[in-house]
């Protein structure tokens, strides 16, 4: 089924909206329980996201991007809308270092992908050749002049033995790994009294530190089973390393209905 774009700009960034067909998504039913690196969309549209462990939301600009990094739609968990919206923007997520060469619409010049959006100009037909066999020419993507804010120009590629595509995939199998996100450091958000904590259930590692973030506009508290916060001014962030495996329930002791949970595995 063909698939169908919207984009948006948001302050100096562009950032792009995809829009999936629903029917591509498996039966997944809503939920506010997440992990680092999840897929997330709403109920009501089809966007889909990558959620970070900086607790943002990170948008494929096109479905090119997503299927660098991933072959379906089977592991995109859907979540309730006013959680979502409650989940800050972070950018775009640009394509996996090494799957593709990639080529700007109005630029001729031809570039590998490296770590962090960094792009790295192909200087010959040969080099070219070297990196990608003889079909290179079918491994090159055209990136669309609105999304060349979300890369940026490193030095050019001079021998093969300066860019490895498999390496360079080996790599950086995550889009946290390509962002290079501090794994060890999640950040939920503090919404409103009736979105709650976003994500509702987060599920991190041991030792991981998880910071609270108060993005509403009244004041918030984050009491767990023994240890809590001072209060939480909007704007203001409240973290605790979690070192034990378990389960942890967590409440705002200002508005009792905001509850949440963290789930710390090994």
């Amino acid at each position: 089924m063909k698939q169908s774009f919207m984009s948006f700009a948001a302050s100096a960034a562009v950032l792009a909206a995809t829009v999936f067909p629903s029917a591509g998504f498996a039966a997944t039913p809503s939920t506010s329980a997440l992990s680092a690196g999840d897929l997330i969309k709403g109920v009501t549209n089809t966007t889909v996201y990558y959620f970070a462990p900086n607790g943002k939301r990170f948008v494929f600009p096109n479905e090119k991007t997503y299927f660098t990094w991933f072959t379906d739609f089977s592991k995109v968990k859907t979540i309730p809308d006013s959680h979502l919206s409650t989940i800050p923007l972070g950018g775009n997520v640009t394509y996996r270092p090494g799957r593709k060469m990639v080529k700007i619409t109005t630029d001729p010049r031809v570039y590998v992908v490296d770590q962090n959006g960094i792009l790295r100009h192909v200087g010959s037909e040969s080099l070219a050749n070297t990196l990608y066999s003889i079909n290179w020419k079918n491994q090159i993507d055209d990136i669309p002049d609105a999304f060349f804010v979300n890369y940026r120009v490193g030095t050019p590629i001079q021998t093969a033995s300066d860019y490895n595509p498999a390496n360079v995939m080996t790599s950086t199998q995550t889009i946290a790994q390509d962002r290079q996100f501090d794994e060890t450091k999640v950040t939920v958000t503090i919404g409103s009294v009736s979105a709650g904590f976003v994500p509702t259930t987060l599920t991190v590692k041991k030792g991981a530190e998880v910071t609270w973030t108060n993005s509403d506009i009244t004041a918030h508290t984050v009491v767990g089973n023994g240890w809590s916060s001072a209060t939480i001014e909007p704007g203001k962030t409240f973290a605790r390393v979690f070192t034990t495996a378990g389960s942890f329930d967590y409440h705002c002791g200002i508005h009792s209905v905001m509850q949440g949970t963290i789930n710390v595995v090994n």
